[in-house]
């Protein structure tokens, strides 16, 4: 975590905490262990035990969610390179025919915290094994946190996970993407022209919903869609006897009532979820998502655990720090971890001295204050309470 948090990539970038006494001493580890060493206690870790472990750590996370939330359901391709277990060939649009994992996340909307991550080999397609994850994700979260809405892109739309969500009362919402498949369109086809809302004008938004049962779907199901004009062609142009229309759709289907959203804002809230690609952007370019590859498919799959943990850590830390606005890792490090600093020992105690002076001092200082308010309001236990803030906001110890 370590290794991560300081812009690793790779197993062997441990290697550049080796040399830095003040480190270990910092964290209260009696010496920082090689790659080799890390490898192999990755390695030999319980593949189950080693999941519920890392989910136990998150657990005080989500003392930080709001009372409803949303969890964005998406995929990605990590192009493997070499030998490694699970890395087959499967769906890859930057090397095909390269053997991939097709890992499966989901994101907490708005906060870019990663709840969810399950690994899968690369020939595994978008929502596969996407009801066990759900059902883990559940119950990692725990019984105070259960979102109110699943979001996600073309793909998870199957009857299988429509029919999980209608299963039982008191399981989330959903709202997902449809392909636009032939029998898609020919449903869209039968929406009378007098339904579609808004203004027929090139380059403006329409919307419109009905009640719509796919062949793949066993019962109707609440169906919103959206079209833009793109081309209106003159009768003489289109060499026809009358104008000739291209549009631009999209649909989707919910189960969200509509006095809870209509038309206008469920196409709204569906495109929030494109923050989700932020999150890919992030952990594979400033978080080395890529990276920290095995042959043995547990020491890779541990490795992401543990990256995606100090991920969500680091962004609960930055929204600490910086509230009115997020701050990617690659500013945030520059901000908060390259600052001089001394390890003194005084009064048989150690001390971080940090070296900031005027506006970055105050701004320092406000945001450790409310760290270790944050602290102290969700782990008491740790001692970080107004009388061992000093005024730069760090603890004494």
């Amino acid at each position: 975590m370590l290794t991560v948090l300081c812009n690793g990539s790779r197993f062997i970038h441990v290697e550049r905490l080796r040399h830095d006494p003040a480190l270990a001493q910092v964290m209260g580890m009696e010496s920082v262990v090689s790659d080799e060493t890390l490898l192999r206690y990755l390695k030999a870790m319980p593949e189950r035990e080693g999941r519920h472990w890392v989910a136990e750590t998150a657990r005080p996370l989500w003392g930080a969610l709001p009372e409803q939330f949303i969890l964005d359901w998406d995929s990605t391709v990590i192009t493997r390179y070499g030998q490694q277990e699970d890395a087959v060939v499967g769906y890859n649009p930057h090397k095909p025919g390269r053997p991939s994992h097709h890992p499966l996340l989901a994101a907490i909307a708005g906060t870019r915290l990663c709840a969810y991550y399950r690994w899968r080999p690369g020939n595994e397609h978008t929502a596969a094994e996407w009801i066990e994850a759900m059902e883990e994700c559940l119950d990692w979260l725990g019984p105070n946190h259960v979102p109110y809405l699943n979001r996600g892109d073309k793909g998870f739309g199957n009857e299988a996970i429509l029919s999980w969500h209608e299963a039982e009362e008191g399981r989330p919402h959903y709202l997902f993407k449809l392909r636009m498949t032939r029998n898609v369109e020919r449903a869209i086809k039968k929406i009378p022209m007098e339904e579609w809302q808004g203004e027929h004008t090139e380059g403006m938004l329409q919307v419109a919903e009905a009640r719509i049962q796919l062949s793949s779907w066993n019962q109707a199901r609440r169906v919103v869609v959206s079209r833009r004009v793109k081309k209106v062609l003159s009768a003489r142009a289109a060499n026809a006897f009358w104008e000739k229309v291209e549009y631009e759709y999209d649909a989707y289907v919910t189960d969200l009532p509509r006095e809870d959203a209509n038309a206008w804002q469920v196409v709204e809230l569906y495109r929030g979820r494109a923050d989700m690609e932020n999150v890919f952007d992030e952990l594979k370019n400033h978080w080395g998502f890529k990276g920290f590859c095995s042959k043995h498919r547990i020491a890779t799959e541990m490795a992401a655990r543990l990256l995606l943990l100090t991920y969500n850590y680091w962004n609960l830390f930055l929204r600490l720090m910086e509230p009115s606005r997020h701050v990617e890792a690659f500013q945030g490090r520059r901000w908060f971890l390259l600052m001089a600093a001394r390890l003194v020992e005084s009064g048989r105690m150690l001390k971080v001295k940090v070296s900031v002076v005027g506006e970055w001092w105050r701004m320092v200082s406000d945001g450790f204050a409310r760290v270790c308010a944050w602290l102290e309001s969700t782990a008491p236990q740790l001692g970080f309470g107004g009388s061992r803030v000093p005024a730069l906001g760090i603890p004494d110890g």
